[in-house]
This record gives structure tokens, sequence and C-alpha cells, in this order.
């Protein structure tokens, strides 16, 4: 009988994944009663832009020799980095980019969370108690972020990243593999 010894490569993508928890995360704010929807809105929205992340890391692995180098970029600065190369045209003052922009802000938010003083002015009638004045509103907090709007945007626009950046890249001519396709390789035979 002849053997052979067959070594099988398969990368694993953890983008879809990533999508998963956060369509289900956003399922379950549905679901949820109102003053604590946020509870699934802000993972919802966290899983979303980690998905971006995974995804600038599976084509930037693949478009990029030394991707490794370029790691520690920005959020920002890696979604155009891969977007130019594939001649895709990044603006800012345009969606998707508009979104892409707000979860980077939101990203560093939840990432770096750090206490917040905040305060407004308000003009009221004299006999009015000082605690009847309304509390001054969030800006860039985490709970500012938290909506169904933006949760449902990210998760839209990193899908939409994801097709537009594969459309671009197969334009190019270039092979980017999201699917982790199995390679196989016979390294010996033997017969017995």
């Amino acid at each position: 009988m002849t053997t052979k010894k067959v070594r099988v490569k398969k990368t694993v993508f953890e983008d879809r994944y990533l999508n998963t928890i956060a369509i289900n995360q956003l399922k379950q704010a549905h679901n949820e009663e109102d003053g604590y929807k946020f509870r699934w809105l802000v993972p919802a929205m966290a899983f979303s832009v980690f998905r971006v992340e995974a995804l600038c890391n599976i084509y930037g692995s693949q478009l990029f020799p030394h991707w490794t180098h370029f790691e520690s970029t920005s959020f920002i600065g890696k979604i155009a980095m891969i977007s130019e190369y594939l001649d895709v045209e990044v603006d800012f003052s345009k969606e998707p980019w508009q979104t892409l922009n707000r979860m980077k802000t939101f990203r560093n938010t939840l990432a770096h969370a750090k206490p917040q003083k905040i305060s407004e002015v308000h003009e009221v009638p004299e006999n009015l108690p000082d605690n009847a004045v309304p509390y001054p509103e969030e800006k860039k907090t985490i709970m500012s972020f938290s909506s169904f709007e933006n949760a449902e945007n990210f998760g839209r626009v990193a899908t939409e990243l994801d097709g537009m950046w594969m459309f671009h890249a197969e334009k190019k001519g270039f092979e980017v593999d999201t699917t982790g396709a199995p390679e196989y390789e016979t390294i010996s035979q033997q017969s017995t």
C-alpha cells in the first residue's frame, strides 16, 4: 500500500464571525426595553468596527508584502491606504467615508474611555430650583454614539467597504482570498 503525507493550509478569517455578533447584538437591541437598548447597541457598533479592522488586515496582508509594518497604522490610515492602493476614491465629505470616520471616533472613544467634565449654562426663570435645570448633553461619549441609526450604518458600511474593496481588487487583477480556501501540498509518498 502506498501512503502519502499531505499538508493542508487554510487561513482563518474572523470578519464573518464579527459581523454575525454585530447582527445578533442589533437584533437583541430591537427586543430590549427602552433604557436598556444601549447594552446591545454599543456591542453591535463595536463589533462592526472590529470587522472593519479585520477587513483591513485581510486585504492589507494580501496586497502589501510587508503589512506587519503597517499594523500599527491608524484605523482611518489603513482604510485610506488600502482604498487608494485599489484606486477607490476616498472623500471624507461623502458616504461611506463619513460613517467610517464616525466609526473611528466611536472606536477611539470606546478604547480610551476617560472621565469627562461637561457643563452648560442655562437661562431659566428665577423661581426655578437649580436641580430642575437640565443636565448638560453628552458629546463624544460612548453613550452619545449609542443609537439604532449608528449601529445599522456601521454594519452596512462594513459590508459596503468589503464589497467595494473586492470589486476594485478584482478589477486591478488582484486575487484576495476572503474565504480561507484550503491549499493542499503532497510532501512525501511511501510504499509499504
